[in-house]
């Protein structure tokens, strides 16, 4: 007896993300399945992208589904009765480009048996030189379920070897199998080679590989005598101990296939779409490297792809329905929601407020592939919680529209057709739909949408955003105190407002006054339960001049009154700030001639005015006569030296200089001395005739707040 064990060392990996079961009786499982069919393509017309018409023993067929909400879907039926093999294989012009990055997207029915069932179905790439008509090698002994028309056959009579074994299935190829059966038994009452396992499972391997049956040694009352067995090799196992019967579960389970050429590796994604709204799920994936040696020992690039499956001496209804076919047709199909009164794209657990107007845009990107995508009709399921404007627009690339209106929708979904093929030419399509939020007494949460834009080729789904609706809230905040508020100097005071509004929410608000003081955050104020505050600002807070106070109301939530500016000036002053109290002029040789002598040493003269930008001062200086120790009095005096001229400095006030303030700058500070030149400014004008001696005397300066 021929005998198989399950590798004890397998590790199961529980998922949490199954899609739930349909219920549905065994004796209508098969019309179940086709009336839940989900949205698909058509397999065999008018192009044929799968063939039915192939292995001599195989029962597949090609029929359309009857869910009407799937409508020009056609389902290839693997298997439909007790004891079947069924298979059906990509046609020439639409196999596997090895070589290029592909994805194949499609759905599968295991029946509704749960743990009674007996077989599955597999996913095969294959360059088997039997081409559509590749099948194991049943001999006389019949079909045998535990293949799934893919992996070695052995009956019930003992292998001599793994290479054997591997021969008698599909050659040049990889499987993903889908095992619905749960085999409890054990491998000395069992040919199943998957004997052991308590559920059923999703793994991969190359069934025309010896490597892939591992030997074992049954366990037996003779162990002397007892039969080599063995038990396939699972690479990328999916397993669920907690739902032992996840596949066949009178559910459809959809699955995505992504192959990246570069990396050799086969990524495959299980229930990541639900199968009634046809929105994405977390699902769960695995990613295994392919070795092309194995499917392609050729190296033609080049794999058939296909689905076979099997079943026992129960019914099973085994069914595939594509959503593409690798290379036909490669387009991209996604939603975007954007808020048009906060000007922002709404993002997945986004807040959009109540009563905001809002633009779903759906769009439709062809990217490659070898026909056109045509005849597209979308089936436009809009979120909740929106009051629509009425009608969607469609717009093509090539410029053409077309408006359909969203009062024909029923059961919420809007049937509209895009008349413009989309193609290298005319690469693109959007659906615009406009709106405005609902308003909601409460926090609500608004699901994502999913719609469906199908063809006969292509099938792609546009999921928009989760995001939540906030109570409207609508926010005004006004001072009650001096606006604007003068003070005499520097001293403490106190800005008074209230805050008033309108809100739909059941429970207002908490509210928050946030300030900024001169660019500087202040810390927050809480409003009394009426609306009303007041922010302490202490003399020290303040500078004098003109200082800017903005105050704004503000939720949890993030919703905000406008801004309001409150000027606080606080009266100021005309000062020196710095000046020199003893400079000199450069020591100079007396010629007999007039002459202009420099300053010497570090001349200071800054002025400040704090009263304010605009206000306006001019520097005036007077000067005493410059003598010696003995009272001999210097022939000349200091001057002011400008650009436009200069000026003697006598023993009465001279005007100088005028200045407008700043008070951005420095505060109100302008260094007099610093913008003057070593020819400009303050210096000395000797005459001629004058002593030689050593002179002083004193420079006044004053301040007007005028120009003289």
């Amino acid at each position: 007896m021929f005998r198989r064990w399950l590798d004890a060392g397998l590790i199961l990996l529980a998922l949490a993300c199954w899609g739930g079961p349909v219920t549905a009786r065994a004796d209508s499982d098969y019309p179940h399945a086709l009336a839940t069919a989900p949205q698909g393509i058509l397999l065999n017309k008018p192009n044929a992208i799968l063939t039915v018409a192939t292995a001599s023993k195989s029962s597949a067929t090609v029929v359309n589904t009857t869910n009407p909400e799937a409508p020009g879907t056609q389902a290839a039926v693997v298997t439909n009765s007790a004891d079947q093999f069924g298979s059906t294989w990509s046609t020439d012009d639409n196999n596997f480009d090895l070589t290029h990055n592909e994805t194949l997207s499609l759905w599968l029915y295991f029946g509704d048996q749960g743990t009674a069932a007996t077989a599955g179905m597999a996913f095969v790439l294959q360059n088997d030189p039997r081409g559509v008509r590749a099948m194991p090698d049943w001999g006389s002994a019949g079909i045998n379920a535990e293949t799934l028309g893919v992996w070695g056959v052995a009956a019930d009579t003992t292998v001599s070897s793994a290479s054997g074994l591997a021969a008698t299935a599909i050659q040049n190829s990889w499987a993903l199998e889908f095992d619905t059966k749960v085999n409890d038994k054990s491998p000395s009452l069992t040919t199943d080679l998957n004997a052991g396992r308590t559920t059923a499972h999703i793994a991969s391997a190359y069934p025309g590989l010896a490597t892939s049956y591992l030997p074992l040694t049954a366990t037996t009352k003779d162990a002397d005598n007892a039969p080599t067995v063995y038990r396939l090799r699972h690479v990328g196992v999916i397993s669920d101990p907690t739902q032992p019967n996840f596949l066949a579960n009178g559910s459809w389970h959809h699955l995505t296939l992504t192959w990246d050429a570069t990396a050799q590796t086969m990524t495959y994604a299980f229930n990541d779409k639900n199968p009634v709204t046809a929105a994405p799920e977390p699902g769960v994936r695995r990613t295994v490297t392919i070795d092309l040696n194995q499917i392609d020992p050729n190296h033609t690039g080049r794999a058939r792809w296909g689905v076979t499956g099997t079943t026992g001496s129960h019914d099973g209804s085994n069914l595939v329905i594509l959503e593409n076919a690798p290379g036909l047709v490669v387009a991209k199909t996604s939603a975007q929601l954007t808020d048009l009164t906060q000007d922002k794209i709404v993002d997945h657990d986004d807040e959009v407020a109540s009563h905001d107007k809002v633009q779903l845009t759906y769009h439709l990107d062809y990217q490659a592939g070898r026909q056109a995508w045509s005849d597209i009709v979308g089936h436009l399921r809009l979120p909740t919680g929106i009051a629509y404007d009425g009608q969607a627009t469609v717009t093509t690339a090539n410029g053409q529209t077309a408006t359909f209106a969203l009062a024909t929708a029923r059961d919420g979904q809007l049937v509209m057709a895009v008349k413009s093929a989309l193609s290298r030419q005319n690469p693109s399509t959007t659906v615009q739909v406009t709106g405005r939020v609902l308003p909601v007494s409460a926090r609500q949460v608004v699901t994502g949408a999913t719609s469906i834009f199908a063809s006969s080729a292509f099938v792609g789904t546009a999921t928009t955003p989760t995001f939540s609706v906030t109570p409207v809230v609508d926010l005004n905040l006004a001072v009650t105190s001096a606006d604007p508020l003068a003070l005499p100097d520097l001293q403490k005071t106190t800005v008074t407002g209230k805050i008033g509004g309108f809100t739909s929410a059941n429970v207002p608000p908490a509210l928050r006054v946030t300030a900024k003081l001169n660019g500087v955050a202040l810390p927050r104020v809480t409003p009394q339960s009426n609306g009303t505050f007041a922010l302490p600002l202490a003399a020290s807070q303040l500078q004098p001049g003109a200082n800017v106070l903005k105050l704004t109301a503000v939720t949890a939530n993030g919703d905000a009154s406008k801004t309001v500016t409150v000027p606080i000036t606080v009266a100021g002053e005309l000062k020196f700030d710095t000046v020199s109290s003893e400079e000199g002029f450069r020591a100079s040789t007396l010629t007999g001639n007039s002459q202009l002598v420099g300053r010497t040493g570090d001349w200071r003269l800054v002025v400040q005015d704090t009263r304010g930008t605009g206000a306006r001062w001019t520097l005036n200086a007077q000067a005493t006569a410059l003598t010696t120790s003995d009272g001999q009095q210097l022939a000349g005096q200091p001057v002011y030296v400008t650009s436009h001229g200069s000026l003697p400095i006598g023993t009465t006030p001279t005007p100088v200089l005028t200045h407008v303030t700043d008070d951005s700058e420095d505060a109100g500070r302008f260094d007099v001395a610093g913008s003057w030149t070593p020819k400009t400014g303050i210096l000395l004008a000797v005459k001629d005739g004058s002593a030689v001696g050593r002179y002083s005397g004193t420079i006044i300066w004053t301040l007007s707040d005028a120009p003289s």
